[in-house]
């Protein structure tokens, strides 16, 4: 709604009548919501580690398992898929709430998201996507994906959700 206010108040769509558009554009309760946008950030930023334990939880607890249910119950079409679901699923049962506590333990899941994104392409290229037919399984692994951002790339989702820069 910002972005709107502030990219309709520089260029303002043409009204017919005589509808007064600069009341569409006053907002009372703007300065109120940046200013409750910016503690959310910075309480964001203040509980990292406890979100991070909470989605590492998450991942070894749920995630891993539903994902090696799905794994079993799939029929995927080639050895070199299998691979790769059965790194993601290992990789995200490993997880354990220590290495959130440890200060010199840093989380990178890049790799497996790249994984998750090279088994999209492989999954729906072809005469048969199987991914249009898993649906299942391509949504628990977008959830797989986005559960590993807020462990590893907590500030860039806090940039991406909430930045008001143009």
């Amino acid at each position: 709604e910002i972005y709107w206010l502030l990219r309709h108040n520089e260029n303002p769509p043409p009204r017919q009548g005589k509808v007064k558009l600069q009341e569409d554009l006053v907002d009372r309760y703007l300065p109120e919501l940046l200013f409750h946008m910016e503690e959310l950030r910075s309480l964001v930023r203040k509980y990292s580690q406890v979100i991070q334990r909470y989605y590492v939880q998450y991942l070894a607890g749920y995630d891993a398992v539903a994902l090696a249910q799905m794994i079993q119950n799939t029929a995927v079409t080639s050895e070199e898929d299998n691979v790769l679901l059965s790194s993601i699923c290992q990789k995200i049962s490993e997880l354990s709430v220590d290495n959130v506590e440890d200060p010199d333990h840093v989380f990178d899941f890049l790799g497996l998201r790249l994984d998750w994104g090279r088994l999209q392409s492989y999954l729906s290229s072809g005469k048969n996507p199987v991914l249009a037919q898993q649906k299942d399984l391509a949504a628990l692994l977008n959830t797989v994906s986005f559960h590993t951002r807020m462990v590893d790339n907590l500030d860039e989702m806090i940039i991406e959700t909430s930045d008001l820069s143009l």
